[in-house]
């Protein structure tokens, strides 16, 4: 890693998790900013939404690791959790849903917002990741396969003896935050012109999920949070556009994809066939 890109990220894990003098002010004052739950699915850009939420003066993420089903018991589970966030304080999840969680988000009055991608790109980054992460449980087995259209198969069939479930599966443990969220934040319209998409898109975004939170933006502030979304300072940053797939799935894999889950793909509002 550059200089310069070491000396950025340490400036935005400072601003982020709220140890700059201004976040710390911020902090030290704020009695009447929400407290949020984010749920994603993993590699649906994740810290894309955390960025869009921390570039708040008075958001910020509480310093834990992202949250899933298998390290949230450290903390008690998600409800102490839950009744132990400041104003202003954000959780990052990959948490799988559970029927309790709705009922624990009212009483507490938590936000939720829930992040989805087109699976397609998901599986995509997916491939990539894991195959370069060799601290990842699933490294070897990923590594280990011929191409990234091999790795991509693997992503959709899955290898239940080496913990990795269908995807179909994967999607539907997610799916109950499509109703119990406050927002569905789509990657898609999130990333703005620099991902793919465009500003007048990423502009509603950005609108649309502070409204879901309780927090009016004026023009100049959601001009600013919008302006400086992008940016590689995220620790799993790759690439960040959208339209990766097309690139890498073959006519079988789209087939695979669409006979595996295209159920579960049309639930998260995702074309099955390809289109």
């Amino acid at each position: 890693m550059r200089l310069a890109d070491a000396v950025v990220r340490q400036a935005w894990t400072l601003e982020r998790f709220g140890l700059t003098p201004r976040k710390l002010l911020a902090r030290a004052a704020n009695r009447r900013e929400p407290s949020i739950l984010c749920v994603s699915l993993p590699k649906a850009g994740t810290h894309l939404l955390e960025r869009a939420l921390c570039l708040h003066p008075r958001l910020y993420r509480r310093v834990l690791p992202t949250l899933h089903d298998q390290n949230i018991g450290q903390w008690g589970g998600l409800a102490a959790l839950l009744e132990r966030l400041r104003p202003g304080q954000i959780l990052i999840s990959h948490l799988h849903f559970r029927p309790e969680y709705p009922t624990r988000l009212r009483t507490t009055g938590v936000r939720c917002l829930f992040l989805v991608r087109d699976v397609r790109d998901i599986l995509v980054s997916q491939a990539f990741y894991i195959a370069e992460d060799r601290s990842h449980y699933l490294h070897d087995l990923f590594a280990g396969l011929p191409d990234t259209q091999a790795r991509i198969r693997l992503g959709i069939t899955g290898d239940r003896a080496r913990r990795l479930l269908p995807l179909r599966e994967r999607l539907a443990a997610f799916s109950g935050w499509l109703e119990a969220s406050d927002l569905v934040v789509r990657y898609e319209s999130l990333i703005g012109r620099p991902g793919g998409g465009d500003i007048a898109g990423q502009r509603a975004s950005v609108r649309a999920l502070y409204q879901a939170v309780g927090i009016d933006l004026d023009e100049a502030r959601l001009e600013d949070v919008r302006a400086r979304m992008f940016s590689r300072a995220s620790p799993t940053f790759r690439k960040g556009t959208t339209g990766q797939w097309t690139q890498h799935f073959t006519p079988d894999l789209l087939a695979l994809l669409h006979h595996e889950a295209g159920t579960e793909l049309e639930r998260y509002g995702y074309d099955p066939s390809g289109g």
